[in-house]
């Protein structure tokens, strides 16, 4: 993938009673303008580090209803994005999985194992190849060693945000920041137990008259752990 969306995207009421939505991007290219939002773009902005990647940044003028004349059927807006997450190598379900939701081919001792392999010098596969079977299959377990001693310590987890906006006389919701929660949406093709994480709730406008911004982010299998996380 060239770029991906960002998450925290956010959105203001301009003078005219229109939604400006602030989208970021960052990939090894340039982004261009997203297709999804029908409105016009008011600023864009790129910026390239030294490293090479390139942070794209639109504000689009949505056009159609001001915000005030409402949010459309069932009082409310949902925008639905798609992108990646790294997450570390281990954690691929081909090797130790999370070890919360659902566990891997591969037993924590054996990541372990596999781990100070790569971390001792002159020290290979090899010498610990005899060991690796009472922790999982060997294909395996010479496969992580391989991406570790490469340096690849991460992998792209597909992600799923859902944006749920919405016109409100108060500001409350942020109390469900951070727990577990539904958008209230159906979504086809969820991970089997799939949940949703309440990730980040924004308002604007003035007293009396706000437009609220939720986001939530998808699990994978298994859904949100709830030792970590509680139900709101």
């Amino acid at each position: 993938m060239a770029y991906y969306e960002q998450p925290g995207r956010t959105t203001a009421i301009d003078d005219t009673g229109k939604q400006i939505i602030t989208i970021t991007y960052v990939g090894n290219e340039e982004a261009s303008v997203p297709t999804a939002i029908s409105g016009t773009v008011k600023n864009k902005a790129v910026v390239k580090s030294e490293a090479g990647q390139i942070r794209t940044q639109y504000q689009i003028q949505q056009t159609g209803e001001s915000a005030a004349g409402g949010a459309g059927s069932g009082g409310y807006t949902i925008e639905i994005v798609s992108s990646v997450r790294t997450v570390p190598i281990e954690t691929h379900p081909k090797f130790g999985g999370d070890q919360i939701t659902y566990g891997g081919n591969i037993a924590p001792a054996g990541i372990k194992l596999i781990k100070d392999t790569v971390a001792t010098p002159g020290k290979t596969f090899d010498d610990i190849v005899d060991q690796v079977p009472e922790y999982g299959p060997t294909t395996d377990c010479r496969k992580l060693y391989e991406f570790l001693s490469k340096g690849v310590e991460s992998y792209y987890l597909p992600s799923l945000i859902v944006r749920k906006t919405y016109q409100s006389s108060g500001t409350s919701g942020a109390g469900t920041v951070g727990k577990i929660t539904s958008p209230g949406v159906s979504i086809s093709g969820m991970p089997t137990g799939a949940t949703f994480l309440l990730i980040n709730v924004s308002a604007r406008g003035s007293a009396g008259a706000y437009t609220i911004t939720e986001e939530y982010e998808m699990s994978g299998e298994g859904g949100w752990d709830t030792y970590l996380y509680n139900p709101a």
